[in-house]
Parts: structure tokens; sequence; C-alpha cells
């Protein structure tokens, strides 16, 4: 097995496992009998920060639902809470939940919880979503945005899962046939072909993460075998999430009270990028000190560390997707736990593994599950694969319609590429150094830029700057915003340097990520100051609880190429912006490289390889989504009856790059849309197009029909007025990549913002297409005609259109543009062409261009 690993080889989104979790507690045999006309339902609780944490997992009874045994079990610990259930609930769950004071309910689009007549369950249905309203608690349906494709070929080899050829696809048979009715009752009418696809891919998936469930257990008891085999299907479920180079583990811990209250998988520490961090596996032992051990949490310690019931009882049961090692068995017989249940890792154990089993027996109540072995243990996927397909007919379309639209798929990653780009700022400049260093000609500095960014989701963005002649971009940043980055996180293009380090811990953020280099310069001479500089910020750092480290968004440059960039509407201008560099560019020491926590970097080959191949990649990535340059801009005073003015102004071609930066995080199926505003040459807010925060967007986007739900984006203007950071925007400059429809220009006018700035171009008339496939479609190319008039605007104006000039490029749409102005006179002759303002065109609507008019000179809106 390769020792290399990439983030997409695991479940993406903890989102998306909590649901399939809810899914599985549905089949718990616990869950059999069920109170008298509702179905079965299984829930899982998680804290709503950015860890997620499990609080508790559970399914309905008898006696309770669902919802009311965990909330009786756990009663105080759902407060703020996220809950993942597998049916929409009924109104008794409803007034539970909210009582619970918990902060969102998502739900699976089968029928919902309560059962009798259409009339009844919409009746119930009814009034859950009104007590949701009332209460402030956001509900909606959720499906996991997974491909099954990449599940069983990536996934599944790291956790290992077993399988015979008793097993089948199962939850992918339980499909809905009656998709419409489903959706109707839970208001998605428009979204049933799209909702069938998805789910099908999603329990596709959920079938192929699931272990054999034939096999035997060492201790017969014919009444807890199904719930340890269940358990155990959970905790193969929980290793999918796991990023461990070579085998995911999963944990989970079991109440005697009928509900799970500790969960955990395997992984890297918390906030830890595992890129940092060395990945070498037990394959290659011939270098001491790189291996991945040392820095790997176990499954079961997070289990037990992230539990929620502190006194254990005795019929309390530990159940792991492999045997604990010895040093678990530790911290599980500390707590408590006497019972553990586990899958037998080998059928003739190692020496090493047989120590591990006789310290398991002699310790606890131990029960080892050993699966059913036979050939057929590495697939269970091409046969009922090709039965489905054959059933359905659309898994040719599954590429296009399995999800929301490409954009970069972390926050993290669009600040990171943010703080790169502002070192290109024409404001940015390398500071200069004080008189003692001028003297001792040792420190020298290089251009930085930075992002600060809320920790707490949506990661609001609060400012981006640069460093300037007198100031770092550190200084820069925080002195103008006193006491405002409490508790945020803080992304550089470099390494802060030690005084950069200090600021940072007083401004007290939480976070600091950095591109690999350093913001001092490296030379021969200056390599000792540096190795020693860089150790006393890294110990900064660790003294005060900041998180620091290396970031490298890991991203496919063939999706970016073709998917992200056609849709955030930049010129594809095959020009390149500055090239970044990273600190393997340049002659380090391994001294260096130890401060930094890389030293495995140098001494692993294989890992060093990958290591800059990552880099190189982001590098191409960023180059490709911030190259676009507009040179015609169009300039709009915000004033009634005022001119609109286009001029050519390279001083506009960086602000733009951001914004077409921004928009590469869109989530609109339509052109992305990124906006800056400006007051005094500094970024107050910035926005872009997509839907509300915390919407599941991957259902409501697309309609079975092909559109999408354009009323429910928010446009990328409106974004940033909202989320800006200076209350009083009177004289700002607003920068955006396509003109403002009417509704974000009476927010603009409202809020007193000067200047409009948009470049004058045609928006990519082939947005709508991006996301298709491009091995069905072809990859949109952006069009950018010249010399093409709105008529309409001129004759509003009472002005006659200017004669362009005719290229190869225009000349079709130059006829078009003829055939077009013969109509409009004839109308306009008539009396019959009239121009209104509710007319204008929307933000995702048609096209509106500019004309060019008399240059009028204006400040630059960066010196």
């Amino acid at each position: 097995m390769e020792p290399d690993y990439y983030p997409s080889a695991r479940i993406g989104k903890k989102k998306d496992m909590c649901m399939f979790l809810a899914l599985h507690m549905e089949k718990s045999p616990a869950c059999n009998n069920t109170p008298k006309k509702y179905k079965k339902t299984g829930i899982v609780v998680c804290e709503a920060d950015k860890i997620h944490r499990v609080v508790a997992m559970g399914c309905s009874t008898q006696n309770l639902h669902a919802v009311q045994q965990i909330i009786l079990n756990v009663p105080c610990s759902l407060s703020n809470c996220t809950v993942y259930l597998s049916r929409k609930p009924c109104s008794a769950c409803a007034t539970f939940l909210i009582q619970g004071s918990v902060a969102s309910v998502y739900y699976w689009p089968f029928f919902p919880e309560i059962e009798g007549e259409k009339e009844e369950i919409k009746e119930d249905l009814k009034q859950v979503d009104q007590m949701f309203l009332r209460s402030h608690i956001s509900s909606s349906v959720f499906l996991p945005d997974v491909d099954s494709d990449m599940v069983n070929s990536k996934i599944l080899p790291r956790v290992r899962r077993h399988q015979c050829l008793k097993c089948k696809l199962t939850y992918t048979d339980t499909v809905p046939e009656d998709m419409e009715n489903i959706c109707s009752l839970l208001n998605m009418k428009d979204h049933a072909k799209a909702c069938k696809v998805k789910m099908d891919h999603a329990l596709r998936s959920l079938d192929y993460l699931l272990h054999c469930c034939h096999g035997k257990f060492e201790i017969k008891d014919a009444g807890v075998e199904e719930r340890h085999t269940h358990a155990l299907q959970l905790c193969y479920l929980l290793a999918a999430r796991s990023d461990d180079p070579n085998q995911g583990v999963g944990c989970i811990i079991y109440s005697q009270d009928g509900y799970f209250f500790g969960v955990g998988y395997n992984g890297y520490p918390i906030g830890a990028k595992y890129g940092n961090l060395p990945r070498r596996g037990r394959i290659n032992k011939n270098k001491l000190g790189t291996a991945k051990k040392p820095f790997l949490v176990h499954a079961e310690v997070n289990a037990l560390l992230f539990r929620t019931k502190k006194k254990i009882e005795e019929n309390d049961v530990l159940y792991c997707s492999k045997p604990p090692c010895l040093e678990c068995q530790d911290y599980i017989h500390c707590v408590g736990i006497k019972n553990i249940v586990a899958v037998q890792e080998s059928p003739e154990p190692t020496p090493k593994q047989k120590c591990i089993l006789d310290s398991l027996k002699s310790k606890f109540t131990y029960n080892q599950w050993e699966p059913l072995h036979m050939e057929s243990e590495a697939s269970v996927s091409s046969k009922p694969q090709e039965d489905s397909e054959g059933k359905h007919g659309e898994d040719s379309k599954r590429k296009s319609d399995k999800g929301p639209p490409d954009r970069l798929q972390e926050k993290e990653d669009l600040c990171i590429f943010l703080a790169l780009h502002m070192e290109n700022s024409p404001n940015c400049k390398i500071p200069k150094g004080n008189d003692e260093d001028k003297q001792t000609n040792t420190a020298v500095f290089c251009k930085t830029g930075i992002v600060i960014c809320e920790a707490e989701k949506p990661k609001r963005i609060i400012t981006m700057d640069c460093s300037t002649s007198e100031l770092h971009a550190v200084p820069k940043a925080l002195l103008r915003l006193p006491n405002a980055v409490k508790g945020c996180e803080v992304y550089l293009s470099r390494m802060p340097c030690l005084s950069c380090a200090k600021f940072l811990v007083q401004a007290q953020v939480s976070k600091v990520s950095y591109w690999p280099n350093l913001e001092m310069q490296i030379t021969e001479t200056s390599m000792k100051i540096l190795e020693v500089e860089a150790k006393q910020v890294d110990s900064i750092f660790r003294e005060s609880y900041i998180t620091a480290e290396i970031y490298i968004p890991i991203l496919d440059y063939e999706t970016v190429d073709k998917k992200i960039f056609p849709k955030t509407g930049s010129p594809d201008c095959n020009m390149t912006v500055a090239p970044i560099n990273s600190i393997f560019d340049q002659k380090t020491s391994p001294e260096l490289l130890e401060v930094l926590n890389l030293h495995h970097v140098k001494r692993e080959n294989q890992f060093t390889k990958s290591y800059k191949e990552e880099i190189e990649n982001a590098q191409k990535c960023f180059q490709k989504l911030a190259s676009g340059i507009d040179n015609q801009i169009t300039e709009k005073n915000v004033e009634k009856l005022a001119p609109l003015v286009t001029h050519k102004n390279s001083e506009y071609i960086h602000p733009l790059q951001l914004c077409y930066l921004l928009a590469a995080r869109n989530d609109s199926y339509n052109t992305g849309v990124g906006t800056l505003i400006y007051c005094k040459d500094n970024i107050v807010a910035v926005g872009y197009n997509g839907y509300p925060k915390g919407t599941v967007n991957s259902l409501f986007a697309r309609k079975d029909d092909g559109s999408f739900d354009e009323q429910g984006v928010i446009c990328a203007e409106a974004n940033a007025i909202i989320l800006r950071t200076e209350e009083d925007l009177n004289g700002t400059v607003l920068i955006t990549t396509v003109e403002p429809c009417c509704d974000c220009m009476k927010l603009i006018e409202n809020m007193k913002i000067q200047k409009v700035i948009w470049p004058n171009r045609v928006r990519n008339d082939q947005a709508k297409e991006a996301t298709e496939d491009p091995a069905n479609s072809g990859i949109p190319q952006l069009v950018k005609p010249r010399g093409v008039v709105d008529l309409s605007k001129w004759f509003e104006m009472g002005e006659e259109p200017n004669k362009t000039e005719d290229t190869e490029e225009t000349s079709v749409l130059r006829e078009e543009g003829e055939k077009k102005a013969i109509v409009a006179e004839e109308e306009l002759s008539s009396g019959k062409a009239t121009v209104n303002s509710s007319e204008a065109p929307a933000l995702q609507g048609d096209d509106s261009n500019v004309t060019e008019g008399v240059s009028e000179e204006t400040k630059p809106l960066v010196s």
C-alpha cells in the first residue's frame, strides 16, 4: 500500500458521517418495537462547534421516541447542539427538541416519523414547521454529498471492512419509488428527481462502508449478538472519517440505558493538518523518528476523551473495529469499562497481536467477532452496481447531478489564497528594518499578506491587508482593528517574524495559519539568525496556547481548471500572477525545518516528493484562479442620473482578482460573483453569492427541470454589506465582478456607498454549463466580445452608440446587435419601447453591457 494519503480518501464532512450514523441507528435491534402510529427513527446529536463532537446516538424504543430517549438520558448536554434524524420528527419530538434548546435539526428525506392518513400527516408536519420557525431552530432535509465510486475505490481499502458472498447492497434497495409523494410532504415538490439520484449515491456509499454481518462471536449470547454486530458496523462507519494514512479505526461506547455516549476514530490531533506531520506507516521502517505513530491519536482515546457520560456503569460496553493496543487498554481500564467487543484482526495472529489478545482477556470481559472470510472480500460493488444501473438508468448523469456546484470546499483554502494574493497588491511593500537592523545588515523582510476571519461559522472575513514600507502586515491590520480580532483565525502568506508573533499573542487570536515560507528573507548569512528567530516564534506560540501551523490547500488542479474557474466569471487571459515561492525553493537547514515541524520531510524521500507536489499543485491552482485581468473598468457614482464612465485603469486589476478568488467559493449554479468594499484603501467588507449560511444547498439548488432556486441566492454585494466590519459605509468604494442588480443598487444607495466599480465585459453566457461533466458537454470557454451595445441604455439616455471596431471575435455578435437595434428602433418609433427599472437585469440574469463613454479622471482606488 502506498504510504501517501490525500484527504479526499475519507468522508469529507463530519455532517455526512453523522447522517450515516443516524440512518444506521434505525437498523438497531433495539429499534424493533416502537410506539404505535410512529416509524422507527435513529438520532445523532453533535455539538455545533468546529469539532462537532458526538454527544449521543440512539433510536426509538417501545415506549419512547428517539428524541425523547436521548433528551431524557442526556438532559443538559443538548443546548446549542445539532441533531441528525433518519426521519422528520413528529410534533411531540419537536417540542422536546425546542425545550432541549438545540440549534438546528437535519433529517433524511424518507417518510416522516408519524404514520396515518395523508391529511393527518400533513397537519402534523405543518405544526412541526411552525414550532421550529417560532423557536428560531433551523430545520432542513440533509443528504450526504458523497461519490459512491470514490468511497468504493479509495476509502474501503483503508477501512478494511469485511465482506462475503452472502452480503448484498441492502440500503440501495430502500430508495423510495414514490419520491414525489415524500417531497410533497417535505415541501420539496420540484426536487424529487435530484433527491432520488443523490439518495441513491449516499445509500450505495453506506452499503460499501458497512462491514459484513456474517460471522461468529467467541462468547455466544443470542440476546446481544445482533446489538454487537450493529455497533461494530457503526465503528466501521466512523473509521471512514479517519485521516490515518494506512488504516481507519472506529470506536464507540454503549450505555446500559440503551444509547451511545462516546464516539471516536483515529487520526491526527485536533487542528493539525495531516500534511505537516509524518505519514509513513509500518511499511518502511528503515528511518527512525519519521513514522506516523507518535503523532496519531487512537480511536479508543478519542472516544474516552469525548464521552458525555462521566460515571461508567458495570454493563457499559466499548466496541472497536480492531482490538485495542496495550496502551489503550490501560486507559479503558482506568475509566472503569469492563466489557470490550472488537473485530478479529487476523485469522493467524502475530506474536504481538497474541500478546494484545491475552492482555484483553485477562483484564476485561472480551468478546471477539470473527468475520466470515470469502474470496469476494475485496469488493461487493460490481454486480449489484450493474443491476442498479439497468434498473435506474441514471448513472450516466450522476457526475453532473450528484451534488452542489464545484467550488473551493474549504473556507481556509480561500483565506490562504487571499493572503497570498495580497502580496501582489500595488500597496504591498517590503518593510524597512529599524536603524539597528540597517547597521548590522541582518534583518531583511519580505512582502506579506494577511487575512483575518472569525473562528466560528460562517467564518466572516474581517479584513485583508498587506505590509507597507513602514509596517509589517500583522501590526498594520491589528492596530487598525483593536479588540476586534480576539478569538479570530489569522492567515498569512509567510511565517510571521518575532515582532509580529508578539502582536498576534497580545491580540489573543486563536489560530495562525501560514504558507510554508518565512517573512525574513533567507540568505546564507542570515541562516543562523533565521533559525534562532524561528525557534523563538515557535516558543512564543507554544507558551501562549495559540495553534500555529503551515497550511497548504489540497486541491485537484483539473477540477479547478475545468469546473471551478469557468464559474468564477474571470476572463481566461492565459496570464499568470507573480509566482509564489515556498521554503523548499530555497536552501534551508535541517534546524530550520525542525523548528517548522517539517524535519520529517527531508528524512523521507517519498514524503518529500509528495509534499512538494502538493505545494506545486496549490501554486498552480492559485495562479489559475487569480490570473484574470480586466483592463476596461465601468465606474458609476451612486447618484441619480449619474452617467456611467468606462476607462482603462490598471490599478483595479488586483482588487478585481481578489473578487474573482472570492467568486471561486460561491455555491450558486450560475456565474460566481465576488465583492469587496474599500474604505480609504482598507478592505472593510467581502462577499460572494450563494445560499444562506447553514442551508443545505445540495438539494434545493438543482430542480428536476434542470433549473436552480434562484430566489434563494443572496447576492455577493448584499453579503458584503451585511457582513461588513465598518458600520458607516459613507464614501466607500464597492468593487464587484458583474454589474449589481436593482435590489443591490438600492442597498448600495441606502448605505451611501460613493462609487461602484465592475469590469466592462460580457458575462460568461456558458456559466450555467460549467458544472456539467466536461466529458459530456465540453469545457465552457469565457467569451469576451467587444463592441456589443446595450441599446436600451442609449435610448434611455437619449444618446447614440459609439461605433466600434469590427473583429473576427465580434463579427457574429455584431450582426446580432444590429438586428436587435433595428427591432428596437421600430419599437421606439411606434412608442412601444419603454425602459423600466424593474426590467433591469438581475444578478443571475442576462448580461448587461456598458458602452464606452468619455474617460473621466478619478482618484485610483489603490495608489
